[in-house]
């Protein structure tokens, strides 16, 4: 049944008086129905008229709603009539009856299948699927989901529920007896619909016979040029495509824009980006706020992807006891809690104090602690005075409650943090704070499906629903560039239109049947993305109406994605080919570009900091020369700016913690210990008492500072790791010569090359000789390597040696304390020492301890005279510093070899 193409068409001049007669103009999506608003409101100005009234202008499935609704307000209850369930209540009804079948426990997701189902029950109804008269005949998988679909279809009847799929059949057969009370105008026109499914048609069809006359909107235009060009790649197309908008619309303000994109959802932050870029520069500006872009997507994205929406969200998942570090931390600097400009300092502190113990969670407890502080920097009294309110709203939770309930605590908990925080908001936060009300009392009314939910279910439900909610801000003017969808672009009014993107993997697009529904009946009826062949006759359709659609069209495809190449859609073939030269696009700088081409810049090298004072000591040990070592500008940022990266959250320990309880847990065991005599005599028994009570005593220390990190079974596989690893190493010490330890972790002052520093070492032993060792413990891999050269990677135990009495010390050793690769590792003047060491003669031993002396005093005069140029050793100085941010070493790096490649080019 084809009927519906032989209705007369209507222009647009015809279609608003139409609607100043009470005509119903439906459109096949959101977007169409607002522009039709907009030029109605444009038309009734041009006309001199200051008030008219409303037209009716509405989205095909938003006037059944509103329609059915009318009805139900005008029905009496004795006739019972029957709920009309909305989006999350069906998809709920869809879960339950899923999860309640014995297939559930065959499916991966849930959620996704029930989405499917949903779909697939939408189909049936709008494409009049014989699917009942089959059964036999279908897949499994089809008889599964027609057995879901008769329990929809019991549940409905039961509980008098009325789904969406079904809405227009229903709508249909109580028109005509309602036909008096709430009457359906006498004329309706259809816009923006590409094809119309055998539902619509009958719907139409039966209107027609009420008296009621369709029209077709017609807005056909004169093209004046169609031409297709071959781009790199899509953000090419892009970044050329805003660049062409901005052109034509400094040429001519009063244009209006189009730019239609195929693939708009997987493109939208990129988009977004580029087109920043060029019309709003200064949006990457912290803090900017753009009220009014230039342009539109008409396209939205999912409510949850909105920073509000993502705030409220880590306050409910909060209400669980504990978040991860990076959420916590993304909570603390948020705008959108209360106090959050008062306190916006101390919480950042507060944040990089947490993440200094590296646990990957944080618990309320521990937040909420740590923020009572008042001694320190940290110290956040407001948000410390809204934990406690917090934390006591959750003491008595109930375990099961009706979603309405749930949705009033949701909105309790979220106040008593002061989302959505203390400043005004502006226009598109206001918009999204409405929208997230709006999801609240979509989740409220699933009482109706799900009468009792535990708070992970509830919270689960509310995010599906704000995941599934698109949303987009509404200008309050009209914008010139228009991005939509290829689907979006029905009935677009543009002087011109750029389309974008298509190569020939994604127009006509491959199918994509619904996997519940037979493929062959799929085909046999036509429905969308059943098949290659339906693709292609829609893809063709589609692409027509797209070249009658402005005067001016621009049609584009990228050559390359990634490393495949790419070709033109075969629909666009027929279309001239230009080269982008023939568009005379002008260039556009990127926002730094701009500021640096209208500025006078002076290069300046200065590669020194204020020299240090005399006499005053400077943080930082002898880590302090290894940074110098490393990359000046390293140890100037941080031990004299007193710059530090931000840690990051470790799974299990990281390296910097599990070097740390080895060093504890040795520290531990040597007091006890004290010499080799006792090491050598104690029995095996009691050596590894001795040894279990160090490591036990090295965990509880971590435990007090990591409590989320150390549970009871991460505590006993470390001490089983500890004392395997310290049983293993004492192996070492029991066959270096005869030595007791003389100092553990001594703290000794040096002053060299005019700075003052205080060094520890890990350990300091003295021989039968009364000769010292100094010994520093390392769980990597070492090498004497790291000793050499004019900027040495581990300057520690050369420091450690020159800070002591020179004369006294026999040797200097690394202990590697590594698992199957236990040794020492250092030189001695004497061979014997201890096992694995490199043995010097005496002459060698001096001539090493003078080149040592002499590096390090340059090192430690650089620091005293504030060098700090950002000449890091190698890369891999690089890698382990956590302030690339602050010397921009990157930026140096690409602009030398932006510079040699334009010479090479050259």
């Amino acid at each position: 049944m084809r009927v519906i193409s032989s209705f007369p068409l209507i222009n647009q001049a015809n279609t608003f008086s139409a609607l100043e007669f009470g005509a119903l103009l439906l459109t096949v999506n959101n977007r169409l129905s607002r522009e039709f608003h907009q030029y109605y409101d444009l038309a009734q100005q041009a006309k001199g008229l200051t008030v008219w009234e409303t037209p009716q202008i509405f989205p095909w499935q938003v006037w059944l709603q509103r329609y059915y609704h009318q009805v139900l307000t005008l029905t009496h209850p004795d006739d019972n009539p029957s709920t009309l369930l909305n989006f999350p209540q069906e998809q709920s009804l869809w879960e339950q009856i899923i999860y309640e079948s014995p297939y559930r426990d065959t499916l991966l997701q849930v959620p996704a299948t029930a989405n499917t189902a949903q779909e697939a029950w939408k189909l049936w109804h709008a494409w009049r699927l014989p699917l009942t008269h089959q059964s036999s005949l279908i897949a499994e998988d089809t008889q599964v989901f027609l057995k879901w679909a008769q329990v929809f279809k019991a549940y409905c009847q039961k509980n008098n529920w009325l789904d969406n799929a079904r809405l227009p059949d229903e709508v249909a057969r109580i028109s005509i007896s309602t036909r008096k009370k709430i009457p359906i105008p006498r004329t309706i026109i259809l816009a923006g619909f590409d094809e119309y499914t055998p539902q619509q048609q009958e719907f139409f069809t039966l209107l027609t016979q009420q008296k009621t006359e369709i029209r077709l909107f017609s807005a056909k235009r004169e093209i004046k040029q169609a031409v297709r060009i071959a781009l790199s790649d899509t953000a090419k197309e892009i970044t050329i495509a805003a660049r062409w908008a901005k052109q034509r619309l400094e040429t001519n303000l009063a244009e209006r824009i189009g730019v239609v994109i195929p693939d708009l959802e997987l493109l939208r932050d990129k988009v977004v980006q580029i087109f920043d870029g060029i019309f709003h520069p200064e949006a990457i500006l912290p803090g900017y706020y753009t009220p009014e872009r230039a342009y539109n997507i008409s396209l939205g994205q999912p409510l949850v992807h909105y920073p509000l929406i993502y705030t409220a969200l880590l306050i409910l998942d909060f209400t669980g006891g504990t978040l991860s570090l990076t959420k916590i931390g993304a909570l603390l600097r948020s705008p959108f809690l209360g106090e959050a400009e008062q306190e916006y300092y101390s919480r950042g502190i507060l944040d990089a104090y947490l993440r200094k113990y590296r646990e990957s969670t944080v618990a309320l407890d521990r937040l909420l602690a740590a923020a009572m502080v008042e001694e320190a920097r940290y110290y956040c009294p407001a948000l410390s005075y809204r934990l406690q309110q917090f934390k006591a709203a959750l003491e008595q939770l109930p375990i099961k409650q009706p979603p309405s309930s749930w949705a009033q605590r949701f909105t309790h908990w979220l106040y008593l943090l002061g989302w959505p925080g203390e400043r005004s908001l502006n226009s598109e936060e206001y918009q999204v704070v409405l929208a997230w009300h709006k999801a609240v009392q979509s989740f409220a009314s699933l009482d109706q499906i799900l009468p009792s939910l535990k708070r992970n279910t509830a919270l689960n439900k509310l995010r599906r629903i704000l995941v599934g909610t698109l949303f987009q801000p509404e200008s309050a003017a009209e914008v010139p560039i228009q991005i939509m969808g290829v689907l979006e672009a029905n009935d677009a009014n543009f002087d011109a239109i750029w389309i974008l993107g298509l190569h020939d993997e994604v127009w006509p697009s491959p199918p994509s049947p619904n996997p519940l529904l037979p493929i062959e009946l799929q085909r046999h009826y036509g429905l969308p993305h059943a098949s290659a062949e339906r693709e292609l006759a829609f893809a063709r359709t589609i692409t027509k109406r797209l070249l009658t659609s402005a005067p001016t069209i621009v049609i584009s495809h990228p050559c390359r994605k990634k490393d495949s190449d790419l070709r033109p859609s075969p629909l666009i073939m027929h279309l001239e080919p230009i080269l982008l030269e023939t568009l005379n696009i002008a260039l556009v700088h990127p926002y730094a570009a701009q500021i640096q081409l209208t500025s006078n810049v002076e290069a300046i090298v200065d590669n020194y900091g204020p020299s240090l004072e005399t006499r005053i000591p400077i943080k930082g040990g002898t880590a302090l020369l290894k940074d110098q070592a490393a990359c000046p500008f390293r140890a100037f940022a941080k031990h004299r700016l007193e710059a530090k990266g931000l840690e990051e959250p470790s799974t299990g320990l990281a390296a910097l913690d599990q070097g740390s309880l080895v060093h504890d847990a040795l520290r531990f065991l040597w007091e006890q210990l004290k010499d080799q005599h006792t090491l050598v005599t104690c029995s095996e028994k009691d050596l590894q008492n001795r040894v279990a009570k160090a490591a036990s005593k090295a965990i509880d220390v971590q435990t007090k500072s990591r409590p989320q990190t150390f549970t009871a079974k991460f505590k006993a596989i470390e001490q089983e790791r500890l004392e395997k690893l310290l049983l293993e190493w004492l192996i070492q010490d029991k066959q270096r010569s005869t030595f007791k330890v003389l100092h553990l972790e001594k703290s000794q002052p040096l002053t060299i090359g005019g700075i003052h520093l205080t060094i520890r070492a890990d350990r300091i032993d003295q021989l039968e000789n009364g000769h010292q060792v100094i010994i520093d413990y390392k769980t990597g891999k070492l090498s004497l390597r790291q000793w050499e050269g004019d900027r040495p990677e581990e300057p520690q135990l050369p420091l450690y040696y020159v800070a002591h009495q020179a004369g006294a010390i026999d040797a200097i050793l690394f202990a590697q304390v590594r698992r199957g690769e236990m040794k020492y590792l250092g030189i001695a003047k004497e061979q014997g020492l201890a096992p694995n060491t490199a043995a010097k003669s005496l002459a060698h031993w001096d001539q090493q301890v003078v080149q040592w002396q002499q590096i390090l005093n340059k090192l430690a005069t650089e620091v005293a005279q504030g060098y700090a140029a950002v000449i890091p050793r190698d890369s891999k100085s690089c890698n382990s510093c956590p302030l690339p941010s602050l010397c921009r070493v990157g930026e140096i790096e690409e602009d030398v070899s932006k510079d040699r490649d334009d010479h090479e080019a050259s």
